[in-house]
């Protein structure tokens, strides 16, 4: 990775061939530097990447919260037409500005100065037309969500037909939440973890919960409709599996769903430990869901979570204890987005529950 000062106002991230966990620290604390002042532009080239980690997409969502107040521009550069398709599904394209061409480039900053453009047009490359490598493992691009056919008892709102909604769509305070698992001498590899996981996910949640996944399962693309009892009644909502691998897996929220997000799901190994980590990054979709979360719904997740790892604990027979930590990746709240609530699927959920007893008098 190689950083080009094209200019005051102005720098070329070349991302080279690998977007790796290394990349996002030493980011974060480039970004989290007094070195750059407000309206600055980034410009990220994505022109020799190869595949999309699980991870970028969080990376790219928290270097954008990083650099929010101070109003930095980013652009992005050289993106494979199904990494197009990955900014769209996961909303990453409202944080970062995407020019298929340099002539875009400068256009879109409005840069005049020509040694500027010269630097540009000399350090950023071409995007080739290789498939990516890991593409089958990534929800194909939908700019709605389907929902197949589901049993006669699943309530199915609040998913079919929405968009999805990642962190730059939320409203409330972005916290990244990580919860731990170090499961030892139980002799399973991570795969193998990862795969009792997938195939007992609806099993390991907590009574109140019901998951009902898609009929291929925990597969990218399917759906996982969700019908919850919460303290303010039934919700019903779901995910998207966006990614999904021999190791990871990770889920997408819909508009309205208490957070706009995602959570990954993964196995690996630890100083000779098997681990399995659950970690979110996301913000409450609407003002109503910021002040809950406040009150007790940040509890109650990590309570679902914690019971979550605690049965895969007991499947496995380990008595491992889940590690829990978050950190606010920003604290500030975006008002543009205070309309999400009218998208509420407690509140929608709640109109359901009133007008359909039967139906959830039998379930």
């Amino acid at each position: 990775m190689k950083f080009i000062e094209a200019g005051t106002k102005t720098t070329i991230i070349n991302l080279g061939s690998s977007f790796n966990p290394s990349s996002e620290n030493e980011l974060l604390r480039l970004f989290r530097s007094s070195k750059y002042g407000v309206f600055h532009n980034f410009i990220f080239d994505f022109s020799n990447i190869g595949q999309m980690e699980s991870s970028n997409p969080g990376v790219l969502a928290k270097l954008h919260a990083t650099v929010r107040k101070a109003q930095g521009r980013f652009y992005a550069f050289g993106l494979k037409q199904s990494f197009v398709e990955l900014f769209n599904l996961t909303g990453l394209y409202q944080g970062f500005r995407i020019c298929a061409t340099i002539r875009e480039i400068i256009e879109a900053t409005n840069i005049k100065d020509r040694g500027v453009i010269s630097q540009i047009q000399g350090h950023l490359g071409k995007a080739g037309d290789s498939t990516p490598v890991n593409l089958n493992c990534w929800s194909p691009y939908m700019d709605k969500l389907r929902v197949p056919t589901m049993p006669a008892e699943v309530i199915n709102l609040n998913v079919d037909g929405r968009k999805t909604a990642g962190p730059l769509q939320g409203f409330g305070q972005l916290w990244e939440k990580t919860y731990k698992l170090h499961l030892t001498d139980i002799g399973l590899s991570p795969l193998r973890v990862i795969e009792i996981m997938k195939t007992n996910f609806t099993r390991f949640q907590p009574p109140q919960n019901r998951f009902y996944p898609s009929e291929r399962g925990i597969k990218p693309g399917e759906i996982i409709i969700i019908n919850a009892s919460t303290p303010g009644g039934l919700i019903a909502t779901g995910v998207l599996v966006l990614y999904a691998d021999e190791y990871t897996f990770t889920f997408v929220t819909p508009q309205g769903h208490p957070e706009a997000g995602w959570v990954t799901f993964t196995a690996y190994e630890e100083n000779g430990s098997t681990m399995m980590q659950i970690q979110g990054l996301a913000r409450a979709s609407d003002p109503i869901y910021e002040i809950a979360f406040r009150l007790a719904g940040s509890n109650l997740q990590q309570q679902i979570w914690t019971h979550v790892l605690e049965s895969l604990a007991l499947h496995v027979e380990s008595k491992a204890t889940v590690q829990f930590s978050r950190q606010c990746m920003d604290h500030s709240l975006q008002w543009s987005r205070f309309s999400n609530v009218f998208q509420n699927s407690q509140i929608s959920s709640m109109v359901y529950a009133v007008s359909h007893p039967f139906h959830l008098s039998g379930k």
